[in-house]
């Protein structure tokens, strides 16, 4: 079974009827049909601190009814995971060497770990919104996902061939993980 892992901008589209709002909803039917399996990360919860109260409960709405599309934890950050979380520390050397590639491909340098300064709360607050993207890859990569679905195009959708070459991490476009969806059931 195709296992899809959904970038929040993906459950925005199902939830507030955007643009690739369709095919999520397609991707929707083949899970509840048990063809496709859905997941979203840990890092949906930091991406919902950003969206206005009415936006964040039209998203959380959709995920509830939507029972089935699971949850998959990522590596623990300081200055990012929630302790006691479902984030755990990574022992593994490999998803560690993953996620610095990561860094390296989606932060501009000001926002690599060398360079952030804890005492500087501003900085702090835009790294955290900058390392959700990296989160995101890496939980998909811990849980071992075929493919990343996000409609975005300014960090992941452009940056995918380097994504693939760099990480083996397959990201695709809401469209596209249809068609891989289709074309795995022939």
């Amino acid at each position: 079974m195709l296992r899809l892992t959904l970038d929040t901008c993906s459950v925005i589209d199902g939830a507030q009827a955007q643009a690739y709002g369709p095919q999520v909803d397609e991707l929707v039917d083949l899970a509840r049909d048990g063809r496709v399996s859905l997941w979203t990360t840990e890092a949906f919860e930091v991406d919902q601190e950003r969206a206005s109260l009415d936006k964040q409960q039209r998203n959380l709405a959709w995920l509830s009814d939507r029972s089935f599309i699971g949850r998959v934890p990522g590596p623990f950050r300081l200055g990012y995971s929630k302790l006691g979380g479902p984030d755990f520390l990574v022992d593994d050397d490999n998803i560690a060497a993953v996620d610095a590639l990561l860094c390296e491909i989606l932060l501009r340098e000001r926002y690599q770990a060398a360079n952030l300064q804890e005492d500087d709360a501003a900085l702090m607050a835009k790294w955290r919104r900058k390392v959700t993207d990296v989160h995101h890859l890496t939980g998909h990569l811990m849980a071992g996902h075929d493919a990343f679905v996000t409609s975005d195009h300014d960090d992941m959708l452009k940056k995918r061939a380097d994504l693939r070459a760099r990480t083996g991490i397959v990201v695709v476009s809401p469209a596209e993980a249809v068609q891989m969806a289709h074309g795995q059931a022939a």
